[in-house]
C-alpha cells in the first residue's frame, strides 16, 4: 500500500472513531440542556430556535430558502445548518439525534482533516496529537453534539484549508473546487466568521514562496461567489430590510463588534477565553504553548506555513470580536492544535510518547467525568423543559404565556398551539437590541397587549412590507417593566394559559385555575377553553 493510500485509510479510520466518540449517547441531554459555559452554568439556549427553524422547514410545503422561528423570519445566520438538520428530519424523522447529526458529522470531519493535514505537514504522531487533543476537548465535544453553527463553520474551514495544504499552489481544479465548496459552507454556516479560510489563504500567499498564482486565487474566489450568490442575492432581493436588520445590523455590527456591558461575563473577552481554556482545556493550552515555543524554528514546508497562517487569523479574529461567548473558541482550537503540533518539539514525531500522552489524557478525562475539564461537562436537566412536557401532555387548545421562562425556550421545540414569552425588562434593553421586533409588533409592551386587536392591522401591514404575510409572530414576546404589570396581563387574557414563578401567584385573578407544578412554578389554566 502506497503512502497516499495509507494516509487515506488512516484518515477514514480517524473519522469513524471520532464520529463514534462524538455520537455516543448524544441524546442524554435534551434540546438546549447542555452547558455552553459550565463554569458559569450558561446553557445552550440558542439551540431551541435552531431546532424550531429546522422542524418548521421540514414540514410539507415549507419555504426552504428562508428559515423561520415561531413564525418570524430568522436571518441572523445563513441557513446551512438549518437546511442540513431539516434534511435529517426528513430522512430520519424528528429526534434529538437527527437535529444534532449534522454537527456530529462535521465535528468528525474536522478532526479527520486535522489528522490528514498534520501527517502531510509533519508526521503521523504529530497528526494524532493534534486530532486527539481536539477530540478530547470539552469545547469540541460539546459543540459537535449541539445544533449549533460553530463546529460546522470550524470543520468546514479545516477541510477547505486541508485541500490547499495538499496543493498549496491551487494547481488542480479539484483543489479549487474543494476549497470553494467548504469555504462557502463555512460562510453559509456562520456568516463573516466563515471568511477565516480566505484570510488564512491570503496571509499564506503573502509569506509563502509556494504561493498560488493570482489567476488560481481568482478562479477559486469566483467559485466561492457562485456558491454563495444565490442565497444572498435572493434574501437581498426578497427580504432586504429583514436581512439588513438581523444579519448585518444586529449580528455583525451590534453583537460582533461591541462588548455587551449587560452580559453576565464581566471580564474582557480575551481574559475570559484564557480563563476558560485554563479551567476547561489545559491540554489544548499546553499544546499551544509547547508548539509555538518552536515557531522561530518554523518548518519551511507550505502545509506547515498554511497551518500557522490559519492559527494567526483565527486568534486575531477572536480578539477582534467583542462579544465574549465560548462557542467562538471552537473557531480557534482546530487551528491552534494543528499549528502547535506541527511546530512542536522533536519528540512529537515519536509514536510511543504521543500514544502514552494521549492515553493519559483520555484516562484523565474519563476519571473526571462530568467536570468542566472532562470531555463532557455535566448539566442537570432543565426544570422548565419537564414542565413544558407535562403541560403539552394536557393537550390544551389555548395559547400559553410563559412568564420569566425557565425552559431555555425548549417550548419552541414541542407541539403546543401557541407560546408567547413575558419577560421583565425594566431598562428597555430588548427593544434596543432588536428594534425591528418592536416596529413589527413581534415584541410588545404588556400595556399594549390587551389592545392587540386594535394594533394588529398596523403590525400586519408592516410585516407584509417586510415580506412576511403572517400574523403568527405578532406579540411573540411581551415585556414588563415590573412584576406588578402581570396582574393586568392575566386579567386581560381570560382565554390564555400562563406558566409563571410561584412567587407571583398573588397576581392571579378568578379567571384561571391554579395548577401547581413544583415548589417554584405554577400553571394558571384558563377557565375559558379556546
Amino acid at each position: 500500500m502506497g503512502q497516499a493510500h495509507k494516509l487515506k485509510f488512516y484518515t477514514i479510520a480517524v473519522f469513524l472513531v471520532a464520529f463514534a466518540a462524538l455520537d455516543w449517547n448524544i441524546g442524554a441531554l435534551g434540546i438546549a440542556a447542555p452547558y455552553v459555559d459550565p463554569v458559569m452554568q450558561i446553557r445552550a439556549q440558542d439551540e431551541a430556535p435552531m431546532v424550531n427553524a429546522a422542524e418548521t422547514m421540514a414540514r410539507p410545503g415549507a419555504d426552504w430558502a428562508t428559515p423561520r422561528v415561531a413564525g418570524r423570519l430568522f436571518l441572523y445566520k445563513p441557513p446551512l445548518l438549518i437546511w442540513l438538520a431539516a434534511l435529517c428530519i426528513k430522512i430520519f424523522g424528528y429526534s434529538v439525534w437527527s437535529v444534532r447529526l449534522p454537527a456530529v458529522v462535521f465535528g468528525a470531519s474536522g478532526i479527520a482533516a486535522l489528522f490528514a493535514w498534520g501527517a502531510r505537514a509533519r508526521s503521523l504522531p504529530a497528526a494524532a496529537l493534534a486530532s486527539g487533543v481536539l477530540l478530547a476537548s470539552p469545547f469540541w465535544q460539546t459543540f459537535s453534539r449541539l445544533c449549533f453553527t460553530d463546529v460546522v463553520c470550524a470543520a468546514s474551514s479545516a477541510v477547505a484549508l486541508a485541500f490547499a495544504a495538499f496543493d498549496p499552489e491551487l494547481l488542480r481544479w479539484r483543489t479549487r473546487a474543494g476549497f470553494a465548496v467548504f469555504a462557502s459552507a463555512a460562510i453559509l454556516a456562520k456568516s463573516v466568521a466563515g471568511a477565516l479560510p480566505f484570510l488564512a489563504l491570503i496571509l499564506f500567499w503573502i509569506f509563502s514562496t509556494s504561493r498560488p498564482k493570482p489567476r488560481a486565487l481568482l478562479a477559486t474566489a469566483l467559485l466561492c461567489a457562485a456558491f454563495l450568490a444565490p442565497w444572498y442575492a435572493y434574501q437581498l432581493r426578497v427580504h432586504p430590510q429583514w436581512f439588513w436588520a438581523e444579519n448585518v445590523q444586529s449580528q455583525l455590527l451590534g453583537t460582533g463588534l461591541h462588548w455587551d456591558r449587560n452580559s453576565p461575563i464581566r471580564s474582557l473577552p480575551v481574559m475570559y477565553y484564557l480563563q476558560r481554556l485554563l479551567q476547561m482545556d489545559p491540554a489544548a493550552l499546553l499544546l499551544a504553548l509547547a508548539g509555538f515555543a518552536g515557531v522561530f524554528g518554523m518548518r519551511k514546508n507550505p502545509a506547515a506555513l498554511l497551518a500557522l497562517a490559519w492559527a494567526a487569523v483565527a486568534v486575531a479574529a477572536l480578539c477582534a470580536f467583542q462579544a465574549p461567548t465560548l462557542p467562538y473558541l471552537v473557531l480557534v482550537l482546530p487551528a491552534t492544535c494543528l499549528a502547535a503540533a506541527i511546530q512542536g518539539p522533536k519528540w512529537f514525531d515519536r509514536p510511543a510518547p504521543i500514544a502514552a500522552l494521549l492515553l493519559a489524557l483520555f484516562l484523565a478525562k474519563a476519571a473526571g467525568a462530568g467536570q468542566p475539564w472532562s470531555m463532557r461537562p455535566a448539566a442537570p436537566p432543565v426544570p422548565g423543559a419537564a414542565a413544558m412536557d407535562a403541560y403539552a401532555a394536557l393537550h390544551r387548545p389555548n395559547a400559553l404565556i410563559s412568564v420569566d421562562p425557565d425552559d431555555q425556550f425548549y417550548s419552541l421545540t414541542i407541539p403546543l398551539p401557541r407560546v408567547r414569552y413575558a419577560v421583565l425588562d425594566p431598562s428597555g434593553i430588548l427593544p434596543r437590541f432588536a428594534p425591528h421586533y418592536a416596529y413589527l409588533g413581534i415584541l410588545v409592551d404588556s400595556r399594549e397587549f390587551p389592545n392587540l386587536t386594535q394594533l394588529q392591522p398596523e403590525y400586519e401591514k408592516r410585516l407584509r412590507s417586510w415580506g412576511l404575510a403572517s400574523m403568527e409572530p405578532i406579540a411573540s414576546t411581551i415585556t414588563m417593566h415590573d412584576a406588578s404589570e402581570l396582574a393586568a396581563l392575566i386579567d386581560g387574557s381570560p382565554s390564555t394559559d400562563f406558566y409563571l414563578p410561584a412567587r407571583w401567584l398573588s397576581f392571579a385573578g378568578e379567571s384561571h385555575t391554579v395548577k401547581p407544578y413544583s415548589q417554584d412554578r405554577v400553571f394558571l389554566l384558563a377557565r375559558v377553553i379556546k
